[in-house]
């Protein structure tokens, strides 16, 4: 009896050891592969994130062909969560990733800041195995890449119509496209989109496709101390506004910016207690050219929102480049009126004959010596169309 327990011991120490040498020489998991490189938020990636409360990273990069970029992961997205866990810092989401092995399955949370989305989104990837390391080493230093540059031809010298003829063919101005919901319509550069609309045509909200970029158009009962929570409310952060400075037909402006980043105008008027909005969202570290070009599209904005009031002849005239043709024959409406705010942004609207909308700087774009007289001109096949002021919606 007592040997048989003593082999009974020695085949449990045997299987223990056999155990144990496997555990000790099985090959390690593979690490894993997501294919994302991380990067600190970037001022304007934080501007576009107002819902993103603190932290985050950006994505800087994405493997071709990798666990990423078959998720459909985008470089410029912001990191906020990896499996639930938030997201502080680069270095932090960089140290979560690499601890991940071969087959792992992990949600992400991510702002599409590219399209202007201000919801995040939660996106699945399972990490592949880590490619093998190269072991070639090489000390040759890598070719040097010439780069020659042509510059613009100079005008003439001391000839005074030099300059248009310097500057007429190259005008090309900005093209736009029409967007339109229900009974609202506006003109925007290509890429735009409809983000929102109401069905009684009180709400027309228009985004860019990259970029926190927005044009919006409110009207309702409302008053002037309404005009912070409502901007607060569509951006999802509280903001501050400068006093309101009074424009021509009875309109108000103010400035308007978040602890985000985020920045922007609204132009408002109240007559006969409705009020009509045009809201601007700009990320503030790109509102010098995003501000006047977001100003341009919501000004543009045609709706037929109930208690609208009924159009009328604009006193003082407006410049033919903010309004539309039917304005210039006297029958403006509130769109018009507010559009004379164009003059501050220094931008105009200006149209072919076949209906084509472009934006314009009125003066800069001006072209005394044309072809076809004074005016805007289009170059189209080497040629220079004439355009017409004012908007066709």
């Amino acid at each position: 009896m007592g040997r048989g327990i003593a082999v009974s011991v020695a085949v449990a120490l045997v299987l223990f050891a056999g155990v144990v040498l496997y555990a000790i020489h099985r090959a390690p998991k593979p690490r894993g592969f997501s294919g994302l490189q991380f990067s600190a938020l970037s001022p304007s990636a934080s501007a576009r994130t107002p819902l993103l409360i603190r932290g985050g990273a950006e994505v800087a990069a994405v493997m071709d062909n990798s666990p990423a970029d078959k998720a459909e992961i985008k470089p410029g997205e912001v990191v906020s969560a990896i499996d639930g866990v938030s997201i502080q810092s680069a270095r932090q989401a960089s140290d979560l990733v690499r601890k991940r092995g071969a087959g792992d399955r992990v949600i992400f949370t991510l702002y599409d800041i590219t399209k202007g989305e201000v919801h995040p989104r939660t996106v699945s990837l399972t990490f592949d195995a880590a490619p093998p390391v190269s072991r070639k080493f090489s000390v040759r230093p890598p070719r040097t890449l010439a780069k020659e540059v042509f510059g613009q031809p100079f005008p003439a010298a001391h000839a005074s119509w030099s300059r248009r003829i310097y500057l007429g063919p190259t005008i090309k101005p900005l093209a736009l496209s029409g967007l339109g919901a229900g009974q609202c319509n506006a003109f925007a550069p290509d890429g735009w989109r409809v983000a929102a609309h109401a069905p009684d045509n009180s709400l027309f909200h228009l985004m860019a496709g990259e970029g926190f970029v927005h044009a919006v158009y409110v009207s309702g009962q409302f008053q002037d101390t309404d005009v912070g929570p409502i901007v607060a409310k569509t951006f999802g952060s509280a903001v501050t506004l400068t006093p309101p400075q009074s424009r021509p037909s009875g309109f108000v402006v103010r400035d308007w910016g978040n602890a985000r980043g985020g920045a922007g105008f609204v132009l408002y008027r109240s007559e006969g207690g409705r009020t009509a909005l045009w809201i601007v969202a700009v990320a503030g570290a790109e509102a010098g050219w995003a501000k006047p070009l977001a100003g341009a599209v919501a000004l543009s904005m045609r709706c037929a929102a109930p208690g609208k009031p009924a159009p009328g002849r604009p006193v003082p005239p407006l410049a033919d480049t903010s309004v539309s043709l039917r304005c210039q024959q006297g029958d403006c409406d509130e769109t018009d009126f507010a559009a004379s705010y164009l003059s501050v942004l220094r931008l105009g609207y200006v149209h072919n004959l076949k209906g084509d909308m472009f934006l314009v700087h009125p003066r800069k774009d001006f072209w005394v010596n044309g072809a076809e007289g004074p005016g805007y001109y289009h170059q189209i096949g080497g040629e220079n169309e004439r355009l017409m002021a004012g908007r066709i919606n």
